[in-house]
């Protein structure tokens, strides 16, 4: 049975990966309980799972749109590494808005 293995970045993030297991359907729901939301990052597609303060932040959302979201998922075109290093941003720095552009720039592949 094929269930996910969750991994944190950071307290508004996790990491998802594929892993086999005998789990229960319960156990692979676990995480959807808590109000996140998945993303596709770079051109590996690495699947993140970000709650709605990250999803809402008007950087993310530049970003996102930026990328050329499709309406089935949400898609960030940048490198995975910066985009862990957006979500430490984003947890422990609040990014001015005169400063959104650059910023959009910086994490844009």
């Amino acid at each position: 049975m094929q269930s996910f293995k969750l991994g944190r970045v950071n307290s508004n993030t996790m990491v998802a990966t594929h892993h086999h297991s005998s789990s229960s359907d319960e156990d692979n729901n676990s995480f959807s309980d808590k109000n996140l939301y998945t993303v596709y990052v770079g051109k590996s597609r690495r699947r993140y799972l970000v709650n709605s303060e990250v999803v809402d932040h008007p950087l993310f959302r530049e970003l996102v749109e930026k990328s050329g979201d499709t309406e089935e998922y949400i898609t960030v075109g940048c490198e995975v590494v910066l985009f862990e290093h957006l979500l430490w941003m984003l947890e422990n720095a609040d990014p001015q808005p005169e400063s959104l552009d650059e910023l959009v720039e910086f994490y844009s592949c």
